[in-house]
């Protein structure tokens, strides 16, 4: 099993504390982290909770450079899950599962219930929610699935799945209405392919559905935790760290004795363990041209909007000049 993520060098601290996590439950587990950067981060080298850390630019995604000069960093690191997980399943022929978490995913418990479905589809899809809840708007803007949360099983369902996803954030992965980045294109994907809406309250935990009465923590026995029904609690999703994720549980978790409460605050106390101080503070290396100055937002969105710029093959990061002396055409 290969449990992977997509991350900068300024989120590692978070990325080194989910590696760890699935290592304690699962050592078993292969993790690879894939850095878009352009070079591998200091912090990222000789971390005993990764197996390999790869970099995007070396995923043979066709003129990568053009690909993600378009997009701003979430939308790029983003845009590029669907080739990293194709990729996985090429470079290591003998696994048969990889799961993809965010970096603020953290496992509590080992994912056998998981493992277990995935003998029987192919892929499985977190819902956001699993109840009906009084403001259904969210849905409309976010999409019915988290995609910082998925598993597949080799398969050629899951290839297809990934080229049909691939294709569509090459060009259309932005933050903006109608797309929140790669989760819009997911809702359409039922649709298409034989996809498990994977229903387990243990996975997937996250600030979006603390409102559900199934997703309760009930008792903890020997360092576990366990839903209603005897259900798992298995991963939290620690989305929303700067403020909704605190508001959500006020509102819907008021008891402070409650478990999650601990879980949130050892979490906290974590990430600056692991560097968050120091980590949260590097800049994104593709925020700025080769020569060292920074791309403007209008200059990413004029490139975007530029199809002979693109189709050129050049390089934007060299800059608007050289690329307008070689194509003959200004982005803006």
């Amino acid at each position: 099993m290969i449990i992977c993520s997509v991350t900068c060098a300024d989120n590692l601290h978070e990325a080194k504390m989910m590696a760890r996590a699935v290592k304690y439950h699962m050592p078993y587990a292969w993790i690879v982290i894939c850095l878009m950067e352009r070079t591998i981060h200091p912090a990222a080298v000789n971390v005993p909770w990764f197996d390999e850390v790869v970099l995007a630019k070396d995923l043979e995604i066709p003129r990568f450079e053009g690909s993600i000069f378009k997009y701003s960093l979430l939308e790029a690191v983003t845009s590029i899950k669907p080739k990293f997980l194709c990729s996985l399943f090429e470079r290591y022929p003998h696994e048969q599962n990889v799961i993809f978490m965010d970096t603020d995913i953290i496992a509590y418990a080992p994912f056998d219930d998981l493992l277990a479905a995935l003998e029987q589809h192919p892929i499985l899809l977190s819902p956001h929610r699993m109840e009906p809840t009084p403001e259904p708007l969210g849905y409309l803007q976010h999409g019915i699935f988290n995609t910082g949360f998925l598993a597949l099983r080799r398969s050629e369902e899951s290839l297809r799945f990934l080229e049909w996803w691939g294709q569509r954030l090459y060009s259309y992965c932005h933050y903006h209405a109608p797309f929140f980045v790669d989760q819009k294109w997911v809702d359409l994907a039922p649709a298409f392919f034989d996809i498990k809406v994977w229903k387990h309250p243990g996975y997937n935990v996250a600030a979006w559905n603390l409102h559900e009465k199934c997703r309760k923590i009930v008792r903890e026995e020997e360092g576990y935790f366990w839903l209603e029904n005897d259900f798992p609690f298995v991963c939290y999703h620690y989305s929303g760290m700067h403020g909704m994720l605190q508001y959500c549980m006020d509102q819907w978790i008021p008891d402070k004795s409650n478990p999650l409460y601990h879980l949130l605050q050892a979490y906290v106390d974590e990430l600056e363990v692991m560097g968050m101080n120091e980590l949260s503070e590097v800049p994104w290396s593709y925020d700025y041209y080769l020569d060292g100055s920074p791309i403007s937002i209008e200059e990413r969105k004029a490139y975007g909007k530029n199809v002979q710029a693109f189709e050129s093959g050049i390089d934007p990061f060299l800059g608007r000049s050289e690329v307008q002396s070689e194509n003959g055409d200004e982005w803006l």
